[in-house]
């Protein structure tokens, strides 16, 4: 089993020390052990989560709700598990549903540009088919 400490830690995720310090007194992670001078000693799984945590709050999820979940996790509370995981579902979908607005939004400007350029008429069903027959 591959140990990690606090800054081997940081160093695999990407992230500094004092991030990882961070998320340990916020309960994100937690040492799988003590070396018998106190220094915690981290496991895979621990770097999993650092990982997935990160890139949570990088998306825009916050350490409280994060801490929520972990801590349900580590509980064994299955109810609270799946609560918060309800709940940041949600989330993201209103998040995905804020870019998909401003991308949008951004369309409708640049419509309103061409059409006080060019006039109305077909211009604008002639602007959306080449602009909205993507993926999106």
């Amino acid at each position: 089993m591959t140990e990690y400490t606090v800054s081997r830690l940081a160093k695999e995720a990407g992230i500094s020390i004092n991030v990882v310090r961070d998320y340990v007194l916020r309960g994100l992670i937690q040492p799988t052990r003590r070396t018998v001078s106190g220094y915690g000693l981290y496991d895979e799984s621990a770097l999993s989560r650092l990982r997935f945590v990160r890139a949570s709050y990088e998306c825009g999820i916050g350490l409280d709700k994060l801490g929520q979940l972990c801590q349900a996790i580590d509980a064994g509370n299955r109810l609270d598990t799946m609560r918060c995981i309800e709940h940041l579902h949600v989330h993201i979908k209103q998040r995905q549903r804020q870019r998909a607005l401003t991308i949008v939004e951004a369309q409708l400007v640049e419509v309103a540009e061409h059409a006080s350029e060019q006039g109305c008429g077909d211009m604008l069903s002639k602007w959306f088919e080449a602009n909205l027959t993507h993926d999106g």
